[in-house]
């Protein structure tokens, strides 16, 4: 079996030779020792190409999700959606014992969290975390816990930590 040695650091590293299919599309190719590699042009536009469209891929947006499972109350300087009992229209804050589907008691303690600025800034979702006492956390939508909640969140000057 062929191997490649690499000697562009301070210690060689030894790895697996390329596919063959490198070879016979054209991209990669031996130099006259038979030993170095070189990149074609076809290889070098290739490779332009795929760094070209994984800059294009990392300019996208997207969205961070804070560890869903973490078991800590949501935070008071952050916005929060407000979670309200179905039948009643009672307010749930985050820290108030619920009924989980089967009738267990859980914690609630706050909806998940998302963020669209790399994590400057986080808003509440449309997921409600909570703590079981003997196994850790758990995510539910709201009704499955007989909630629901408001479609507009609260900021955190106007909600009170409980």
């Amino acid at each position: 079996m062929r191997y490649l040695v690499d000697r562009s650091g301070k210690f060689p590293s030894y790895l697996g030779a390329p596919p063959p299919v490198l070879f016979t599309a054209g991209l990669l190719r031996y130099r006259g020792d038979g030993v170095s590699l070189e990149l074609t042009s076809a290889g070098s536009d290739a490779l332009d190409a795929f760094l070209e469209h994984k800059a294009a891929l990392e300019a996208l947006p997207y969205t961070l999700t804070r560890n869903p499972l973490r078991e800590e109350l949501h935070r008071a300087d952050e916005p929060i959606r407000i979670l309200r009992e179905i039948v009643t229209g009672r307010e749930i804050a985050p820290g108030a014992t619920l009924a989980d589907p089967s009738g267990c008691p859980v914690t609630y303690l706050g909806p998940t969290m998302s963020s669209d600025d790399r994590g400057t800034t986080w808003r509440p979702t449309f997921t409600a975390r909570v703590s079981y006492p003997d196994h850790g956390g758990w995510l539910y939508p709201p009704a499955t816990l007989g909630a629901i909640y408001n479609a507009e969140q609260v900021a955190s000057e106007i909600q009170e930590p409980r």
